[in-house]
């Protein structure tokens, strides 16, 4: 399950990511073009079902051979990278009427529900083994268009030994003690903390803010994107706490122009103590830094004991509503549902499987992100956000930026969100 350096995501590959694709180190990013291909034997043509996928062959291939294997029907397997292309590809094939019976369902292509291609799961015992972040993810009012079985959690990666300089051997249990952790290292000379802020990955806003809403019983995005409430009565109060880390002086500004590979070569060095980080970051810190002493942890709440993880669910995988072989597809998730389907695609994927009927085995350095990801306290605001994900992603970055550099104040944010809301909604 470990990924190398070249597959951690970009800023643009982050937001695909933090948009749909969640897997481990995004190993579905790693793609390389489209193409189509056959697998199963000829004498089951009329069974034969039709795939369409982001993920190529190499991943998906134990699951056909598996689904052949047990049914006998061949398998019309064809891919397109994601995100835009993939989405792209599958409109005009859902608008044409020759889509594939079975295709991955993300947070950007939700629109084909309103729009009646997809069949209604709700009432398949499938459904019950999703883990419930990625069943919410697949729910659309009320009802269940597609089988999610993976997810990805990010939060706190820290240094054991760092720490136990300032008399910590973990990470607190609330948010005012992390910043007093933090504060602690920093008078010893210790950088406390680190995140790819260039790249907009602020994966311990994301664990506050989903730490915070959770104790508060309700996750007010849709809410806010159907005019309910506003981000500056929702978001005000967690932001602020978080942006602590820079009006109190406890990160340095530099913290702007720093990416992924940066942050994770300083935390490998011992350069800093702690830094938010993605699954996807554990194998080049663990080759960079064999010797390094190192766990992850989720994001302290502004409460005691409300400690959230950043991440989100993987895609689902769905039935179009006009199949030609809708029992095939069935029969299809079924199988991904089961536990050889799913141990074989978590090799192949290296994703963490989330359901109920399976405990995958997980790679050393992972443990935490894996139950983290399990246990379904997981958020990332751009994936419940229902529209313009990527262009207030990046009014928020702009602003947190400025925030960081000292020349605006944290409570101006969430009315600048509102503002560019309004603007896109036009």
């Amino acid at each position: 399950m470990s990924v190398d350096r070249a597959a951690r995501p970009s800023r643009r590959q982050f937001m695909q990511a933090s948009l749909g694709l969640s897997l481990l180190g995004g190993s579905a990013l790693a793609t390389s073009g489209c193409g189509t291909s056959t697998t199963g034997s000829s004498g089951t043509t009329g069974r034969s079902l039709a795939f369409f996928s982001w993920d190529d062959r190499t991943i998906m291939q134990p699951v056909l051979d598996l689904y052949t294997k047990q049914t006998g029907s061949a398998v019309s397997f064809s891919n397109v990278p994601p995100v835009e292309e993939y989405i792209s590809a599958l409109d005009a094939a859902l608008k044409s009427g020759t889509a594939a019976d079975v295709f991955a369902l993300t947070a950007e292509n939700r629109h084909v529900v309103a729009d009646g291609y997809l069949k209604d799961l709700s009432d398949q015992p499938f459904i019950g083994v999703m883990n419930s972040a990625n069943r919410e993810f697949m729910t659309f009012d009320g009802k269940v268009y597609g089988l999610s079985i993976s997810s990805w959690a990010g939060g706190i990666m820290y240094n054991k030994t760092l720490l136990a300089k300032a008399g910590a051997t973990a990470l607190p249990d609330s948010w005012a003690g992390f910043l007093r952790l933090c504060a602690k290292l920093k008078s010893l000379g210790i950088a406390p903390y680190s995140e790819a802020a260039a790249e907009g990955n602020f994966m311990s806003l994301w664990g506050l803010l989903g730490g915070y809403f959770a104790d508060q019983g309700h996750f007010p995005d849709q809410d806010i994107f159907d005019g309910k409430t506003t981000f500056a009565e929702t978001w005000s109060e967690p932001l602020a706490a978080y942006c602590e880390l820079y009006t109190r002086g406890l990160v340095h500004k530099s913290i702007t122009k720093l990416d992924d590979d940066r942050m994770i070569s300083a935390f490998g060095k011992g350069q800093v103590a702690m830094c938010g980080a993605g699954p996807w970051d554990v194998a080049p810190v663990q080759k960079a830094a064999p010797s390094l002493s190192f766990d992850a942890a989720a994001v302290p709440g502004i409460n005691k004991g409300t400690s959230y993880w950043a991440g989100a669910a993987s895609p689902g995988y769905a039935i179009n509503a006009k199949a030609k072989n809708p029992e095939a597809a069935l029969d299809f998730l079924r199988l991904l549902a089961g536990q050889e389907a799913l141990k074989a695609f978590g090799i192949s994927s290296g994703s963490i499987t989330t359901t109920s009927n399976y405990t995958p085995t997980i790679t050393t350095g992972l443990t935490q992100q894996a139950e983290g990801a399990r246990s379904g306290r997981i958020y990332l605001p751009v994936v419940h956000w229902p529209r313009h994900a990527e262009d207030l992603a990046s009014e928020l970055t702009a602003h947190l930026h400025t925030v960081i550099r000292g020349s605006a104040k944290p409570q101006h944010i969430p009315a600048a969100l509102d503002r560019k809301l309004k603007q896109l909604d036009g």
